[in-house]
């Protein structure tokens, strides 16, 4: 999706009055196309996913495909959609490729604020691939990852808060990655009301037989972080709309939980099996209005299904 290189009186006066009247949980771009770009006029863009809801503001599949020589498979920066919606972390960004738009780019500095981070990212890469293989979770490494020094056409090609968001990087670690099914969301535990009103959003979407899936993935889970406490840090799950479970950012499994950490996550999963069993019990779990649960539901968009890498 490209950002808009010049908006219509029309268009502008839409874009006010959604954002004056907050009714949509993520951002909505309109865009008309000039016959050259201009950067300046480019709106910025929200990086981090609003509410933590994967939109790419198109399908992935409709997305032009820029880079088709035969030999740019290799180059990933001339393979990624620069003008994406934004799917930013605190550290890294997500890019789509092009080429195959079911797989994409994990970006990030490789030396963000003054610690190299190579290691890091293998390490991540490698514990993942060992969860997999003990307890058949997903996750979105697709390969090891690899440092090397940033592309001028990275640095020429990024606009809005892109820039500010990677500065001036010498190096940058790129972890291959895949894409993130559509409308998929984050749970987080560090606050309940986050917690059932963001299951309670994906769980209005499934069918039975998904409902069933998830609460048989979340009792998983409850295995897997007692047998893994680090997973407690910074506890965060990606649930699609089909009841499957991914787990993110698993750098972050490596240190011993805090008590601080042990006590939001107590009572976490069995709280969102609950939600899912029992949407009453999120509503009075939950200290967030009817009508905006009713829109954070509404608002979700149909996963697409083709570019689901992932086992059943």
């Amino acid at each position: 999706m490209t950002l808009p290189r010049s908006i219509t009186v029309p268009a502008a006066i839409i874009l006010a009055a959604a954002a004056a009247a907050c009714i949509v949980l993520t951002s909505i771009l309109t865009s008309t196309e000039s016959a050259s770009p201009n950067l300046d006029n480019r709106r910025q863009l929200k990086l981090m996913p609003q509410k933590e809801i994967i939109r790419y503001g198109l399908d992935p599949k409709t997305i032009e495909l820029r880079a088709t020589r035969p030999g740019d498979e290799g180059d990933w920066w001339k393979d990624i959609n620069y003008h994406q919606r934004g799917l930013c972390g605190g550290e890294k960004c997500f890019f789509i490729s092009t080429i195959d738009p079911s797989r994409g780019y994990l970006i990030g500095d490789s030396n963000f604020h003054g610690a190299p981070r190579l290691a890091e990212a293998v390490e991540a890469y490698t514990y993942a691939a060992e969860l997999e293989s003990k307890y058949n979770i997903r996750h979105f490494y697709a390969d090891p990852p690899f440092e090397m020094n940033t592309p001028p056409l990275f640095m020429r090609n990024l606009s809005g808060l892109y820039i500010q968001h990677f500065g001036t990087p010498q190096g940058l670690i790129v972890q291959p990655s895949r894409t993130a099914p559509e409308g998929s969301i984050i749970i987080r535990c560090y606050n309940h009301n986050v917690l059932y009103k963001r299951t309670e959003a994906i769980v209005r979407r499934m069918s039975e037989k998904a409902k069933k899936n998830l609460v048989k993935e979340l009792e998983i889970q409850k295995n897997v972080v007692e047998d893994n406490p680090g997973l407690i840090n910074d506890f965060q799950l990606m649930i699609d709309k089909e009841g499957r479970t991914y787990h993110l950012d698993l750098n972050r499994a490596k240190t011993k939980p805090s008590r601080g950490h042990r006590k939001v996550f107590e009572g976490c999963l069995e709280g969102a099996i609950k939600c899912v069993e029992d949407l009453a019990f999120c509503r009075e779990s939950n200290q967030f209005p009817e009508e905006e649960l009713r829109l954070a539901s509404i608002q979700l968009p149909e996963q697409n299904q083709e570019s689901n890498q992932f086992p059943e």
